[in-house]
């Protein structure tokens, strides 16, 4: 007796069909009787025997299963057994297998209509594990925290739980805003996660005087700064003006300015430098700026350079053009420089535009003039973005080009990155005799695993400001990466590396090459995250010809960083290499790098933040670096102290002694000068509406405003801002039980300027629901008799914009109070089990009627199926 077709993989809760066949080498014997042994719960919906004829030594019999619902995922054993004569003929015994079924479901249960500032937001979501594998789930929030629930627990098939998510609501200067709440729930072992969200209507709970003048935010104050450098000490005074706002109640004219001064010494990295800036800006469209501005024009010309001139620039629908003049400050190895750019908008996503610059440059002790005409496009799609450049140069008689190239493609599972520059000798730009180029690939197999592969080769001089340092070694590199989420805390990063770096500074520091693995291992929890890493290879130094080849190279870095308490955070910082590549002797060194940072946000207040390094490795120095910086900012209402210091690092410096300890003490007062009283304000006047009620003592709330309503309900507020507001109502409950708004609540309303607005709402009595939801039997046995155990059911009642959800209780009963008056929709919803059971009128329509409570039955059964059988042959053939 053979199994002679495959049922595959069962979905629980479906039925299957079964074909044995039985040969037997002589004619059948009479009376022959099958058992069928079928798994606990299973049951044999219908069952077909052969007929026989004389002579007959082949039988088919045919059998349809049925599988419970709640099924496990397995593999189950069913048994034929052919018997007569109580001696048993045949027998076989095969294995059915039941699919895995993950699906977990997430709906919102409760939340409140609407939530003040300051208060505390809670949504209830209801979590259902509809399939037949017990997960393992862990449930995480981008806003708030998750209540009374651990990192990760486990739901059984039809398990389902519930999880609070809370969140304090912030307060802002914003009279009417949404706020989001969501919930991730994420499977072991299952790629996709279950995510769902909503929003809640916020409104401002605190007073906010509405001003009768038109302000502008002025900050005035001064500094103190002392400054040692090598053997010297510097100390210095500063004051500050600065100013940013419109000047107009329409908001068209927009002002922004910076007066800070004097002088008294040339230290731009710190910051402290004197800077005179005026910005003007119409309609967002024309932007003029006079004074020291940092100037941007494109990649190849000037990328950013801190200079005194002036910018003017303009956007139209089809076109931008800019156009300026700058004498470089910091930078003085030019002098100035003046030119423009025209881009052409072809649409959202495509440009192009020519560009100019000519810059009097100062390079080896002469200067001269360096003309730069070059045309650059960019376009910008979803999935993929590029930009280019391409200029000439003319110097010293000389005519030189460089190009720029940036790039990236995103797709699903392949992502595509890339950089170019290229620079000649002669081309004075940004760049001079430069060339970059690099690419990367990177492959997501999955979504926890990536690959890629990368290369680099770098040799550019960049012309940065001095308050940029950089040094920009000659860099050469080749990487095979692989990234792996262990899941949301844990990350590995492993990669194999060739590279060859040199520093351009003379001395040259190093210039080694190195083959190296590295693995790197991250952690992120709520009160503790940590990075390791640890490298191992061998490296080749370079800085001395007789070089005795290459040395064993490795290095252990660990950072970990400790939540003490809420919004302070203690971090610390230890490395240990083992390498000669930095010895121009060749020796091989053990080098020790250490430090800590600690980092302190109390409020909008309050903020400190401390890092200290005892050094560097000399290839880490690629940028301006800080051996140790501190900063404290007290931000109050109308008053701001600052404190900074540290001891900076400056590259290519004379001074042996690099003892550049600094700080500096500054204060600021928060000033709104008055331009003008204003005229754009608007009121609100409003009325309760309806009779068999008190309308006395019901508190109305307008955004941060609120009102007491007298005894004809009458209400206003005068004097408001032009803005939207969420108006609410909060009732005397003690007098209007029963009795709600008649239109949706909170209720969105505009204020517009120099306008009063009349408002009616209207209050009615309301009407209640009391339902009940029937479980009924089958009327006959087979896959629906099985059914026995019940789905989880919710009630769903809706009113135009209006919705409430509830669940049933104990006792399959369910009811919504206080509703009002009105034609509603009551619907029955079954979660996970939709086409195991149905609902007889699972959507009724009702009228809801004052003061009179509804009562509701709904009606569910399994979803009884049949299977015909057709008393007729068919014969099939295939043709050619």
């Amino acid at each position: 007796m053979t199994l002679s077709n495959s049922p595959g993989k069962v979905i629980p809760g479906k039925h299957f069909t079964l074909f044995f066949d039985l040969k037997l080498a002589r004619e059948f014997p009479e009376n022959l009787q099958e058992e069928l042994i079928l798994p606990a719960k299973w049951n044999l919906l219908s069952q077909r025997k052969p007929e026989r004829a004389p002579g007959q030594t082949t039988l088919r019999y045919f059998f349809v299963i049925g599988v419970p619902s709640d099924c496990p995922a397995g593999d189950f054993p069913v048994i034929l057994n052919i018997e007569t004569a109580n001696t048993q003929l045949a027998a076989t015994k095969i294995f059915v297998t039941i699919q895995e079924i993950h699906k977990v479901e997430v709906f919102i249960l409760s939340k409140p209509e609407y939530i003040k500032e300051g208060d505390s937001l809670k949504i209830e979501y209801l979590i259902q594990n509809v399939g037949n594998v017990k997960e393992y789930i862990t449930p995480t929030t981008t806003r708030g925290v998750i209540m009374a629930h651990g990192d990760s627990l486990s739901v059984e098939p039809n398990e389902k739980i519930k999880i609070t998510v809370s969140q304090i609501i912030p307060h802002t200067e914003t009279n009417a805003w949404q706020v989001s709440s969501d919930l991730t729930i994420h499977l072991k072992g299952v790629e996709n996660s279950v995510f769902q969200a909503t929003s809640v209507p916020v409104f401002s709970s605190r007073l906010k005087k509405i001003d009768p003048y038109f302000r502008f935010p002025i900050e005035a104050g001064g500094g103190y700064l002392s400054y040692r450098y090598g053997d010297r000490n510097f100390v210095a005074y500063q004051y500050s003006l600065t100013g940013k706002g419109f000047v107009d109640q329409k908001a068209k004219h927009f002002v922004d300015f910076i007066i800070r001064g004097p002088n008294q010494f040339r230290f731009p990295s710190i910051g402290n430098y004197d800077q005179y800036t005026f910005g003007y800006q119409y309609k967002k469209s024309t932007n003029i700026t006079v004074g020291d501005h940092v100037l941007q024009l494109n990649n190849l010309m000037e990328f950013a350079r801190f200079g005194r001139g002036v910018r003017i620039e303009q956007q139209f629908r089809k076109f931008d053009y800019l156009l300026f003049y700058q004498k470089a400050r910091f930078y003085f190895n030019q002098k100035e420089s003046f030119g423009g750019r025209v881009v052409f908008k072809f649409n959202t996503v495509a440009n192009v535009a020519i560009n100019y610059d000519s810059k009097n440059i100062v390079f080896r002790g002469n200067e001269f003039w360096s003309n730069l005409v070059g045309f650059s496009g960019q376009i910008r799609l979803k999935e993929m973005s590029a930009e280019a450049e391409l200029a000439t140069g003319n110097a010293r008689g000389k005519t030189d080009y460089g190009a720029f190239l940036r790039y990236q493609l995103i797709k699903k599972w392949v992502g595509l990155s890339g950089n170019f520059i290229y620079t000649g000798k002669n081309f004075y730009g940004f760049y001079n005799n430069s060339i970059l180029a690099n690419g990367n690939a990177n492959f997501n197999i999955t979504q926890k695993l990536n690959l890629g592969l990368s290369a680099n080769f770098s040799n550019v001089n960049p012309s940065l400001d001095a308050n940029v340092y950089s040094i920009s070694p000659k860099d050469k590199n080749y990487m095979a990466f692989m990234s792996y989420q262990l899941n949301l805390k844990n990350r590995l990063f492993v990669f194999y590396s060739i590279l060859e770096r040199e520093d351009k500074q003379k001395p040259s520091t190093y210039h080694f090459s190195e083959n190296f693995g590295n693995l790197s291992y991250s952690l992120s929890m709520e009160k503790f995250s940590l990075f390791y890493q640890i490298r191992y290879g061998k490296a080749r130094n370079l800085l001395i010809s007789d070089t005795l080849g290459k040395r064993e190279s490795f290095s252990n870095i660990i950072q970990p960083n400790f939540r003490v308490f809420s919004g302070v955070w203690v971090g610390g910082y230890l490395e240990y290499q083992h390498t000669s590549k930095f010895s121009k002797a060749d020796i091989v060194q053990d080098l020790f790098f250490y430090g800590g940072n600690v980092r302190v946000n109390l409020g909008r207040s309050l903020f400190a933040n401390f890092m200290y390094r005892n050094n560097y490795a000399p290839d880490e120095l690629y940028v301006r670096r800080s051996f140790m910086d501190a900063a404290v900012i007290l931000d109050l209402k109308r008053h701001r102290i600052t404190f900074t210091g540290g001891r900076s690092f400056i590259p290519n410096s004379p001074v042996i002694n690099q003892n550049t300890l600094f700080f500096s003490l500054k204060y600021a007062i928060k000033l709104n000068l008055a331009l003008a009283r204003r005229k754009n304000i608007g009121t609100v006047r409003g009325k309760l509406t309806g009779s068999g009620f008190s309308k006395e003592g019901n508190l109305i709330q307008l955004g941060s405003h609120k009102f007491l309503t007298d005894s004809t309900g009458m209400f206003w507020f005068e004097g408001l801002a032009p803005d939207r507001y969420y108006l609410s109502i909060s009732q005397n409950e003690s007098k209007n039980e029963g009795v709600v708004p008649n239109q949706k609540m909170p209720m969105f309303l505009d204020v517009k300027a120099d306008s009063t607005k009349d408002i009616e709402i209207p209050l009615t009595r309301t009407g209640n629901i009391r339902g009940k939801v029937d479980f009924l039997k089958p009327s006959r046995n087979g896959l629906s008799g099985m059914l026995s155990q019940k789905p989880t059911v919710l009630i769903k009642l809706s009113h135009e914009s209006e919705s409430f959800l509830t669940e049933l209780n104990e006792k399959d009963e369910f009811s919504f109070k206080e509703m009002k008056p009105g034609n509603w929709t009551l619907t029955a919803i079954i979660t996970g089990s939709q086409d195991r059971f149905v609902i007889d009128n699972d959507q009724k329509q009702l009228n809801i009627e004052c003061d009179k409570t509804m009562d509701v039955v709904f009606n569910i059964r399994p979803n009884e199926k049949r299977i015909h059988f057709s008393e007729k042959s068919f014969e099939l053939s295939t043709k050619k």
